[in-house]
């Protein structure tokens, strides 16, 4: 066993035993006090008398009364919800059996342990029953032979198999066999019954635990030490909110009342102004607060010399980058077949190289013909919605062709979102590029979220002209949050950069960032959650075919995507933009060197804007060359980047087309207008829960989600006679259930975690989700 303080299932003796026995009643009565009871539903005090009292008078082995029923069934299950892990859909599972081919199971393997004693093959007949697994079956078996048969609860595993540890359980018929091989050896030892040992158990799992977590430990690891037979009198245990969250850190923002559960903006209309980021568009630095120059000399003092000499092997490997990415052209952007996702040797290549630039596409993600029906209808959405799109451009840029549509909930989006090929591609690419070095970090990529973002179009033609003189991009997830100890810092994100080793710097490492708050200053459209990926899909327009395939991929420029570029290099381009602020150019020797003392200047960081970048403040990304266009995007294909990713949408040039078609009063397309969804792909932790949670109450009346800020006018729906935006969880449908998760409107089946880790993120989204339903301990 571990040193976890808990007695030895091989050592314990019967007077420990005993003891611990006798102890069960308060701990279950206190656990009971703690969770309250809701009209009409037993206490688990109520349950636990049935499950070790008259449920065992009843059906016992050798008992001659009536045989166990659907709904005797019904009332040891709601036992097992409420002693042990909620499972939010087991108990609607179970209730969808045939009363009278759940009794002929329950008799058939009744009388097969019986004939054979046969304890395997007992479970097997009765999970042939809906949501009957091999702990539930237990449970039925246990009952039937109490002496005999344990029930395959959390804590007897641990204690019996993981030697008082906590560790992965999958409830598999493997894993009870080994539970039940030792069960018997410990009650022919003692002279105790299985029924006793389970109870045992849980007593020294459970009071062990809250001993360990009163002296401030995590209950992941196992308690300390063994809590003294005196200390039958416990205190009620504290029921655990969705803002009880005392084992992580929680997120803060500036000057700001305090949000809901202490995390997240309200969803008023002074939480955020409604509209675009504001951009950044100044071409010269300027200072900043005073604090900013203190927050520079903290991250420089102590390690000057490892950041000159990190500075100066940066900026050598920089240059030999843009050279590599200039030759290659757009030619460098990974790419992958979504049919190819599932073929192992194409999908590692893919993957790898994703990692290795940050960027990549999914291409044909969903049938073109999708693409473009979804096309059209957004378009007419757009006609019907022409009061709430207010077509945002850039405030610098009147004429500039690129407009970003702030609606959020049209059928053509709802639907692309829910779509069970888009979910499946995100699930592939967060799991296959991100990685966590916590084992026990509060995150999953098995259960991507949804994040309702805009669409963006364009005017056919309007990628035309000269790059200008000073080109210009931008990061997302904040600007200033990045070097602020309360935004990144806290998570130590990007500590190896400011340490000066930015080579050890792991831009896909996820535990860094599940508590980071990325929106300090609540810009208008920063996004507040953890996005692993920004999505674009491509919904073309009708010429699309006819003008990708003949591009030169190897130019950023001739093509119709040129008005979309990025830098694909991940580590080496974050590293240089935080650093640069603390670096530079010495006008007497013509050399980069650290400033002394620092100023307050974040080139290209502003309060409440996105992170800017520019040829004249980030001279040594060479933007003109490290800027590189996508490859041609035919509809469906879905584009992904990292968060961290430098990127530009350019507006070169302009056409004939009114530039202002969108915000007339009677808006008129012109002609084949290209557009794209943005679906950015975000995993799921406790953070983006309660994101999920307020964007599910957005949704509901066709308002902006909480990072887009306002309560306008519902969208009006083409499906609804106008009586509010496309909120219809029909429309979720074709994705089935994982989609209706995904938007926050069904619970998350535990069962479904392949970790203890997986499952306690599953366990605080449903607590934040469905409150009602769920209690937790």
């Amino acid at each position: 066993m571990g040193n976890t303080g808990v007695p030895s299932v091989d050592k314990i003796s019967h007077g420990q035993f005993v003891d611990c026995l006798g102890r069960y009643a308060s701990c279950i009565k206190a656990i009971s006090a703690s969770k309250g009871v809701k009209p009409g539903q037993k206490s688990l005090a109520e349950l636990d008398q049935y499950r070790y009292g008259e449920a065992l008078d009843t059906f016992a082995l050798g008992k001659t009364g009536s045989a166990m029923g659907l709904d005797d069934v019904k009332v040891l299950v709601e036992w097992k919800l409420r002693h042990g892990k909620f499972r939010p859909t087991l108990m609607k599972l179970v209730s969808s059996n045939e009363p009278d081919a759940t009794k002929k199971t329950i008799q058939k393997a009744f009388k097969h342990y019986q004939n054979k004693t046969d304890v395997a093959g007992a479970l097997s007949i009765l999970t042939q029953l809906k949501g009957i697994g091999p702990a539930t079956a237990s449970l039925l078996l246990a009952v039937h032979d109490a002496a005999n048969v344990i029930f395959f609860a959390d804590e007897a595993f641990y204690w019996l198999c993981c030697g008082g540890s906590k560790g992965p359980i999958k409830y598999n018929l493997k894993e009870y066999s080994s539970l039940n091989d030792k069960v018997q050896a410990v009650a022919k030892r003692l002279d105790v019954k299985a029924v006793d040992v389970e109870r045992v158990a849980f007593v020294l799992m459970r009071q062990h635990a809250e001993a360990a977590s009163a002296n401030g430990r995590s209950g992941g690891g196992g308690p300390d030490s063994a809590v003294p037979a005196s200390d039958a009198k416990k205190q009620p245990a504290k029921r655990k909110t969705p803002d009880d969250n005392s084992d992580s850190k929680t997120p803060i923002r500036r000057q700001i009342p305090e949000p809901l559960f202490g995390l997240l903006p309200c969803l008023s209309a002074s939480a955020k102004e409604r509209g675009e980021m504001r951009s950044f568009s100044y071409q010269d630095p300027f200072p900043l607060h005073h604090r900013f120059m203190a927050l520079k000399e903290g991250l420089s003092s102590t390690n000057e010399t490892a950041l000159i000499q990190s500075w100066q092997q940066l900026l050598h490997d920089l240059s030999e980058e843009v050279d590599l990415i200039s030759s290659k052209g757009s030619g460098i952007v990974p790419t992958i077949d979504f049919a190819n996702i599932a073929k192992q040797e194409q999908a590692e290549g893919f993957l790898a190289d994703l990692k290795e630039r940050g960027v990549a596409i999914i291409r044909k993600v969903v049938p073109q013909d999708t693409a473009q029906r979804w096309r059209r209808d957004a378009i007419e959405y757009i006609g019907q919605n022409s009061r709430q799109a207010k077509a945002i451009v850039p405030p610098d840029d009147p004429s500039h062709p690129q407009r970003l549509c702030e609606l959020y909930w049209s059928a053509a989006q709802t639907e692309a979102r829910a779509h069970p090929n888009m979910l499946a591609a995100q699930k592939f690419a967060m799991g296959g590029a991100w990685t966590s070095r916590d084992p026990g970090a509060k995150v999953t990529t098995n259960f991507p979220i949804t994040y309702a973002d805009r669409m963006r179009i364009q005017r056919p033609g309007s990628v035309k002209g000269a790059l200008a003189p000073t080109i210009g991009a931008h990061v997302d997830g904040g600007s200033v949050e990045r070097w602020e100890h309360d935004g990144y810092g806290r998570a130590g994100t990007y500590r190896e950069i400011f340490q000066g080793r930015w080579e050890n710097y792991d831009p896909w490492e996820s535990s860094t960032r599940i508590s980071v708050t990325s929106d300090l200053y609540r810009g208008a459209g920063t996004c507040s959650i953890f996005r692993m990926f920004q999505g674009l899909l491509a919904m073309g327009d009708s010429s699309a075919s006819n003008n990708n395939s003949s591009n030169n991929t190897t130019s950023p420029l001739p093509h119709k995507n040129a008005s979309f570029r990025v830098c694909p290099m991940p580590r080496l381009a974050t590293a240089y933009f935080l650093l640069r602020p603390l670096f530079s150019l010495s006008p007497s020797t013509g050399t980069w060197t650290l400033d002394r003392p620092q100023n307050s200047i974040l080139h290209g960081a502003v309060p409440s804007c996105p992170q800017a970048i520019n040829s004249s403040m980030h001279p040594h990304l060479q933007l003109d060359r490290s800027l590189v266009a996508l490859p041609p995007l035919d509809p469906g294909d879905y584009v992904i980047w990292h968060p961290d990713l430098i990127h530009a949408i350019d507006g070169r040039g302009s056409d004939s087309h009114n530039n202002d078609w969108m915000n007339s009063a009677t808006p008129t397309p012109p002609p084949c207008p290209s557009l794209h969804l943005y679906l950015p792909a975000c995993p799921l932790t406790p953070i983006n829960a309660l994101y999920l949670s307020q964007q599910r109450r957005a949704f509901m009346r066709g308002h902006p989600g909480p990072d887009f800020g306002g309560c306008p006018a519902p969208e009006l729906s083409l499906s609804s006679g106008g009586n509010g935006g496309d909120r219809s969880p029909g429309l979720l449908s074709g994705g089935g259930p994982d989609a209706l998760r995904a938007m926050g409107l069904l619970p998350y089946d535990e069962e479904d975690a392949d970790t203890d880790a997986e499952r306690a993120v599953l366990a605080v989204a449903n607590a934040i989700l469905f409150p009602d339903l769920y209690d937790m301990l």
